[in-house]
């Protein structure tokens, strides 16, 4: 079933500008991209018309990125965490993360 959708959403054959037809997979790709950048237009010199350093903040210091979650953290997610929905491909929910928290979460942590 899979091969056969494969082969009714492909292309075999392009035409381009000279009237002929390519078919192998690089020609293809290469006769895509040449007329998606004469459609779009190519730039020598970009303009900037913001200031960069104005949008985004400079942070010396980001030693706090690689610090372990502490225990508060993962229970205030945990108790955040929708009753109806699964975290995960485990298929657990929400409700049986929170009514069974005490027993599992120093497996957790």
């Amino acid at each position: 079933m899979a091969t056969m959708n494969y082969r009714e959403n492909s292309i075999p054959q392009l035409l381009d500008s000279s009237g002929s037809f390519v078919s192998d997979h690089e020609s293809k790709a290469s006769l895509i991209w040449s007329v998606f950048r004469n459609r779009m237009g190519v730039t020598s010199s970009p303009v900037m018309h913001f200031n960069l350093s104005d949008l985004i903040d400079r942070h010396v210091d980001l030693s706090s990125l690689v610090l372990p979650f502490t225990e508060e953290e993962i229970d205030a997610v945990v108790k955040l965490m929708p009753s109806d929905k699964a975290p995960g491909p485990g298929g657990f929910n929400g409700m049986f993360m929170k009514k069974s928290w005490s027993t599992i979460k120093h497996d957790v942590y």
